[in-house]
C-alpha cells in the first residue's frame, strides 16, 4: 500500500485565475475560510512555486547532523542511525524537534483545465533525517539539547547508502524554505485528474511540498533527507546504516 493521503479541503476551478485570485484562493485554503465568503486582503497568501525549491541539489556549505555525542559515537562505531517520520515529529513534545503540522500543507496547481487546490496531508510513509545547513551553530545546538555533530560530505552517496540499508523505494533531499504560511504552487500538467481524488492528487506538487516550514523554525536552517517506504511510519527507528559512514566526518575530526 502507499502512504496515507489526508484531505482537509479540496476543490478545482475550470478556468485560469489571475495572480490576485490565486492569492485569494490560497489564503482561503490556508486560513480555512468558507469559500462562499470573501477573503480579506490581509489573509491573502502567495504560494511558493515549486521550482524555487532546490531538491536533490548538493549545497555549497556543510550539511551538519546535530545530535547527542552518544548517538554520534554509535553511528561511527556500529552504523546506528535514528530516522524519524512525519507522525513521529507530529507528536514529539519539544519546541525545536516537534512540529504538529509536519506533512500538512496547502497546495494549489495550474493545470490544463484550470486550477486545483486544497489543504492536504501526505508523506507519512517517509523516513526522515533532519540536518543543519552551514557552519555549526552552538546556540541552535543547545536549543535542541545536543552536544555533538557530524558532517555529511556527500548527500547523494549518503542517501543511497541509507536507502539500501533500510530497503527504501526511493529517496530525496533538499534545503527547506521558510515562510509565514505553508503553501506551494505546482504545475503538474496532465498528471492529475479533476474527476478522481486519490493519493495521486497530492502529485499536483512534487517533493517540494515536503520542504516548506513555518518561519518560526527558520533558525534551524534545515537540510532534510527523506526515504520512501511502502506504508505509513508511526515512530522513529534505529537502523544499521554502516555503508553511509564513509560519506560522513565526525565533529572531533573537524575540530582537529
Amino acid at each position: 500500500m502507499a502512504g496515507s493521503f489526508r484531505i482537509y479541503k479540496h476543490m478545482w476551478i475550470g478556468r485560469e485565475l489571475s495572480e490576485y485570485e490565486l492569492k485569494g484562493l490560497c489564503g482561503a485554503l490556508v486560513h480555512d475560510a468558507p469559500f462562499d465568503e470573501p477573503v480579506k486582503s490581509s489573509q491573502f497568501v502567495k504560494p511558493v512555486p515549486e521550482r524555487r525549491f532546490r531538491i536533490g541539489v548538493a549545497p555549497q556549505v556543510p550539511i551538519v547532523k546535530l545530535a547527542k555525542k552518544e548517538h554520534v559515537d554509535a553511528f561511527f562505531k556500529d552504523g546506528a542511525l535514528q530516522l524519524g517520520s512525519f507522525s513521529y515529529y507530529n507528536q514529539f513534545d519539544h519546541p525545536e524537534i516537534g512540529d504538529n503540522q509536519e506533512g500538512i500543507v496547502t497546495l494549489v496547481a495550474k493545470t490544463p483545465f484550470g486550477v486545483m487546490g486544497g489543504k492536504y496531508g501526505a508523506g507519512y510513509n517517509q523516513h526522515m533525517l533532519c540536518a543543519f545547513l552551514g557552519d555549526i551553530d552552538l546556540v541552535t545546538m543547545k536549543r535542541f539539547g545536543y552536544d555533538s555533530a557530524f558532517v555529511i560530505n556527500n548527500p547523494h552517496g549518503f542517501s543511497l547508502a541509507v536507502a539500501k540499508s533500510i530497503g527504501a523505494n526511493n529517496f530525496t533531499f533538499g534545503q527547506c524554505l521558510y515562510r509565514r504560511h505553508k503553501a506551494v504552487l505546482g504545475f503538474p500538467g496532465d498528471v492529475v485528474s479533476r474527476n478522481e481524488i486519490s493519493h495521486r492528487t497530492a502529485d499536483i506538487v512534487k517533493a517540494a511540498k515536503y520542504f516548506i516550514k513555518p518561519d518560526k523554525y527558520s533558525h534551524q536552517k534545515e537540510f532534510r533527507f527523506l526515504w520512501e517506504q511502502p506504508s505509513d511510519i508511526e515512530e522513529a527507528g534505529i537502523f544499521d546504516c554502516s555503508p553511509a559512514i564513509k560519506y560522513c566526518v565526525p565533529l572531533a575530526e573537524l575540530n582537529g
